[in-house]
């Protein structure tokens, strides 16, 4: 529900992390510092019985990475495939924001904002890479999150390695490949 209301408050053009994130906040948080008290306290991080598995990580490094709507995988997509020169221009503005989370170029530019074609993937990507990231964890794939933070514009890759290690990583890369 929170990556479906994310990206659908920003269909919409309203800041859908911000809103989300005032309310689901603290309760994220609550689970990375509860998740962070057993590990410290020397036992084993167990999703579904001692650790929560949706965290602030879970919601940055995965749900808004690149952005809301995941749109780091259009600009790439855009600056490889596109035939329009336009795309292609917009892809080369928008590269270096996305890769530290910002998507406002492509969210008003492309635009994203009241696009009913763009917002099939724009919504369903998120949505997406909340299974997979949630699936990997309940699994025991990726390890829960404890509460590590990272600034939200740190680059993928670097950010899931820094909240979960090199698994956590190499899933931000599947999400990535995912949006693509």
């Amino acid at each position: 529900l929170i990556p479906l209301l994310i990206s659908g408050f920003w269909w919409c053009g309203i800041h859908g992390a911000t809103i989300i994130g005032g309310i689901m906040g603290p309760i994220l948080q609550a689970n990375g510092l509860a998740n962070q008290e057993v590990f410290a306290s020397g036992a084993k991080l167990v999703a579904g019985e001692n650790a929560a598995i949706v965290t602030n990580q879970f919601i940055d490094q995965f749900i808004t990475v690149g952005g809301s709507g995941l749109t780091l995988g259009l600009v790439v997509t855009m600056l490889i495939f596109s035939k329009s020169q336009q795309y292609k221009e917009l892809g080369k503005l928008s590269i270096v924001p996305g890769l530290f989370n910002i998507n406002e170029p492509i969210i008003f530019g492309f635009p994203m904002v009241f696009n009913p074609i763009m917002a099939i993937p724009f919504i369903l990507a998120p949505v997406i890479s909340a299974v997979m990231v949630y699936v990997s964890i309940a699994t025991g794939i990726v390890d829960p999150f404890r509460a590590i933070s990272v600034p939200w514009t740190t680059r993928i890759v670097i950010s899931g390695f820094l909240v979960g290690g090199i698994k956590a990583a190499i899933l931000q890369i599947g999400v990535f490949v995912m949006t693509v």
